[in-house]
């Protein structure tokens, strides 16, 4: 004769289920951190050496692109800034480098350091002074200065309209005749403007590994470039993605080498990465915080 089961063996089986449950939904969760985390730092590995090559494309890019904007403007390059914006043009398709250079920005500036003419539209920077702005850039007036960089801020090379923003910026002589100097070819980008371009670069590589990992979804990803205590993310990153990177000390954290681990952000788990990319900077470097969905 089979026993009936009490009415506290049966009050019990929810219990031992809610607790089974209970027990499986931790796992995912700890197991989501995990492979959040894992996908963070396999894409700061990927994306750090696209930082060094870009750096590289500017730095090897420039004083060629200089040579080439020396013999294609005129001697007088403000009398005609059309002719002008088609000379920056002109140089930069005639060097390879500079042909796929990241820059946000392409201007040529007189020999005081305003800026005559970029070679987009709108030409945010025009009668602008980068010298100003970025005193450092001073040293490109020495002779046989080369590529001169800094990093600083100024309004019309955001790449958001508020909010933080950091610009790099590197400049070289354009030669005139005998030693005179014609003016300065200006290139650089904004760090939340690059740093949404890294952004889309790591779309193709975050899906690859979703699916490498039999993820059902692309997990949610946000990139930064960042310098010091400050991170920069794209256009759209939420304000308290980026407080929450920078409460990390990214560069106290990378001092050793790349670093990663988990950080909670508005109730949602985030793997969270960084490495530095001294190519660019000592303590410059990328930053990705990912959450499986």
């Amino acid at each position: 004769m089979m026993r009936s089961s009490t009415s506290a063996e049966r009050a019990g089986r929810p219990l031992v289920l809610g607790w089974a449950l209970t027990a499986a939904l931790v796992t995912g969760c700890q197991d989501d951190g995990k492979t959040s985390q894992k996908h963070a730092a396999e894409l700061c590995a990927k994306l750090a050496p696209v930082v060094a090559e870009d750096v590289r494309q500017v730095r090897t890019g420039l004083p060629a692109g200089s040579q080439k904007l020396a013999e294609l403007t005129d001697v007088d390059p403000g009398a005609n800034l059309l002719a002008l914006q088609r000379a920056i043009a002109g140089a930069r398709a005639s060097v390879k480098d500079l042909q796929v250079a990241k820059g946000t920005f392409f201007s040529f500036a007189d020999p005081s350091g305003t800026v005559l003419r970029s070679e987009a539209d709108p030409d945010m920077l025009a009668n602008r002074s980068v010298l100003a702005a970025f005193p450092e850039l001073r040293k490109v007036l020495a002779p046989g200065s080369g590529v001169v960089e800094a990093f600083g801020e100024m309004q019309e090379m955001r790449g958001v309209r508020n909010g933080p923003d950091l610009q790099w910026v590197a400049v070289h002589p354009v030669q005139g005749s005998g030693s005179a100097l014609k003016g300065l070819f200006v290139t650089g980008w904004s760090f939340r403007a690059y740093a949404y371009r890294l952004q889309e670069a790591a779309k193709h590589e975050i899906a690859e590994l979703a699916k490498r990992d039999g993820l059902k979804s692309i997990p949610l990803l946000y990139v930064f470039a960042w310098k010091g205590g400050k991170a920069y993310g794209g256009p759209v990153t939420p304000d308290v993605n980026t407080e929450a990177l920078e409460k990390l000390d990214l560069s106290a954290k990378t001092a050793s080498g790349p670093w990663s681990g988990t950080v909670e952000i508005t109730g949602r788990t985030f793997g969270a990465a960084a490495q530095r990319t001294p190519e660019l900077a000592p303590d410059a470097g990328v930053a990705a915080l990912v959450s499986t969905l």
